[in-house]
């Protein structure tokens, strides 16, 4: 066994890096819709590109976890931000010898990056448990998600402090170095988090068939379709917040580059201000009530959005549609362990990841799809009255059978 000294130091390597990989995909979050927004001032192909970096997000989760399980944790890990790295400095190359075709170039970046985020998140839920003992799960995974919510805050901070001395092409730069940081620093965690090799003619999971299981783990649990309907409204208008923030930001309000990243900033400290807050909460009611109160407060924001007549109204419904997430996503989380067996937790979840996450995409298609003749606040208004009727039929019984609600 390793000594304490040494355990302290690997994971705090680890941390560190993983700190810089989640700042780097912040800023490519950040400053992507700025470039596409500002090279085609089109709110349509902001929701394209919004599509194009999801999808693959998505599609690929089933692919990263044979991949985990094939290659290793931490090795795909160190290849996905590799190849993230590689992928940004690139990018920003390319658009300073072909401006004109911006959206292509970052349509790509995006694309590539959603793919590999998929790996590298993946990757590091395989990684964590090899690397951190049992009993100090809970410590380092409250550590990773404070990490996340930090990166949320600082990413965009950084982002508009930069945008005083350089272009937001440019930031592309910075997120290529915090991809090559952490990719470079694993090679301090060699050894860890290495997986034996499959073993010649041992079976390996398909991918169909895993779906298939988590299928079946679905079927006759109308609590469990309950909440992945609930989750899929919810991503549905945080995927039309941030598929349309800097559109509207820039184009609709004429606010500044500076503007777009304090509004990012904002939604980041509200989002770690609820997660900060969360034990004084559930010191005080359900898990059920958080989720039921954080759901409503969501529609309240998309309403906002729908609604604005000003810039600040549309920062206060855009802070609370998408800073109230962390919320909702606890009751998700923990009321859906309580209908799932161990032996089907993993392909479960899997599949549950998948169908809550694919209405991310849909809004980018929404968006797309509807500039020309639907106004972006109208659609808003609609996707935000599906909300108050899911509500109404499916959130309000669901406190009868919720495990959460007591």
């Amino acid at each position: 066994m390793p000594g304490e000294e040494s355990y302290t130091r690997r994971i705090a390597v680890f941390l560190g890096l993983r700190a810089f990989s989640t700042l780097g995909d912040q800023l490519l979050q950040f400053a992507v819709p700025l470039i596409v927004y500002e090279a085609t001032g089109s709110v349509a192909m902001a929701g394209l590109a919004f599509l194009v970096e999801w999808l693959p997000r998505l599609t690929s989760l089933p692919l990263a976890g044979l991949l985990a399980d094939r290659f290793g944790g931490r090795r795909l890990y160190m290849v996905a931000d590799c190849l993230r790295a590689a992928a940004c400095l690139l990018t920003v190359v390319s658009l300073a010898y072909w401006p004109g075709q911006t959206f292509g170039l970052t349509a790509a970046l995006m694309g590539l990056c959603g793919f590999l985020y998929a790996q590298a998140f993946i990757a590091l839920e395989s990684t964590v448990p090899q690397l951190v003992p049992e009993k100090n799960l809970a410590k380092a995974q409250s550590v990773l998600q404070m990490i996340n919510d930090g990166s949320g805050v600082l990413g965009p901070a950084l982002g508009g402090a930069l945008l005083i001395w350089i272009e937001p092409a440019d930031l592309l730069w910075v997120s290529g170095a915090g991809f090559a940081v952490s990719a470079g620093g694993l090679v301090a965690l060699s050894g860890l988090g290495m997986r034996s090799p499959v073993r010649a003619g041992a079976p390996r999971p398909g991918v169909l068939r895993d779906l298939r299981a988590g299928v079946q783990a679905l079927v006759g649990k109308p609590v469990l379709l309950s909440l992945v309907g609930l989750a899929m409204v919810v991503n549905l208008m945080v995927g039309l917040a941030l598929a349309t923030g800097a559109a509207l930001t820039v184009g609709h309000f004429r606010e500044g580059d500076a503007a777009f990243a304090a509004l990012q900033t904002s939604v980041g400290a509200l989002s770690v201000a609820a997660f900060v807050l969360m034990p004084w909460l559930l010191g005080r009611v359900s898990v059920y009530r958080i989720g039921a109160g954080s759901f409503a407060v969501i529609i309240l924001g998309g309403t906002l959005i729908g609604l604005a007549p000003s810039y600040p109204v549309y920062v206060l419904g855009y802070g609370l549609c998408i800073g109230l997430c962390g919320l909702f996503n606890v009751f998700i989380r923990v009321e859906r362990l309580h209908w799932i067996a161990a032996e089907e937790r993993g392909r479960a979840i899997s599949l549950i990841v998948l169908l809550n996450q694919c209405t991310l995409p849909l809004a980018g298609l929404l968006v797309a799809l509807t500039a020309e003749w639907l106004p972006v606040h109208a659609l808003f208004l609609i996707v935000t009255l599906l909300g108050g009727i899911a509500y109404v039929l499916v959130f309000r019984p669901l406190g009868a059978r919720a495990v959460t609600a007591t």
